[in-house]
């Protein structure tokens, strides 16, 4: 007989040989995948975490917005606005938009209040995912929480109680969402599946 052989061989691979050099197929699929578990439903820590973040976006924008119009025609920004002015390599005459002290003040103004209301947009889309039990959103709002935390220890420096109150409030509310996002009931129903 000068075929291939028919049959299991003995001592090496159990059925017919693959023909060519090379690595041989498997023999045996290999066992269907495990289903992913089912996530529970929302613990009371997931809810609690999302409405203390609704809280710590809204006080933060108020204690942005109301630091925009406190520094808006103030006499450090003219001052800073001056000094922009002497400064060599940095010339404000050529700069559109910002020729006159009113233009810069404008444009910083409307910069800042842009600038807070995508940041709020951005947080407030990692607070979305995290109510649907992203895991990966817990990190991210643990690291705006510190920003907001050290907003919040800043604010204690400012004389003016429209942007100090808001920012420790929201540094308070942080701390109690990031404890209440973090919980084992949380991590459970972010994790499913897998021991807390």
């Amino acid at each position: 007989m000068t075929g291939p052989q028919q049959g299991p061989q003995q001592g090496g691979w159990p059925g017919p040989v693959w023909p060519g050099p090379g690595p041989q197929p498997p023999s045996w699929p290999g066992p269907p995948p495990a289903p992913k578990p089912e996530r529970g439903p929302r613990p009371d820590d997931v809810t609690l975490s999302v409405q203390l973040w609704i809280f710590v976006i809204i006080a933060s924008v108020v204690a942005r917005v109301a630091e925009a119009f406190s520094v808006r025609g103030s006499t450090e920004l003219r001052r800073a606005y001056d000094e922009a002015r002497k400064t060599e390599g940095f010339n404000l005459d050529k700069s559109p938009g910002l020729e006159t002290f009113e233009k810069f003040d404008t444009t910083l103004f409307v910069m800042a209040l842009v600038i807070t209301a995508l940041v709020a947009i951005g947080v407030a889309v990692l607070v979305y995912l995290n109510w649907l039990g992203q895991s990966w959103t817990r990190v991210a709002l643990q690291l705006v929480a510190g920003f907001v935390v050290m907003l919040g220890i800043w604010a204690f420096q400012t004389d003016q109680a429209t942007v100090a109150v808001p920012s420790i409030l929201a540094a308070v509310a942080v701390v109690g969402a990031v404890i209440a996002g973090n919980s084992r009931e949380a991590l459970a129903y972010f994790k499913p599946g897998t021991a807390a």
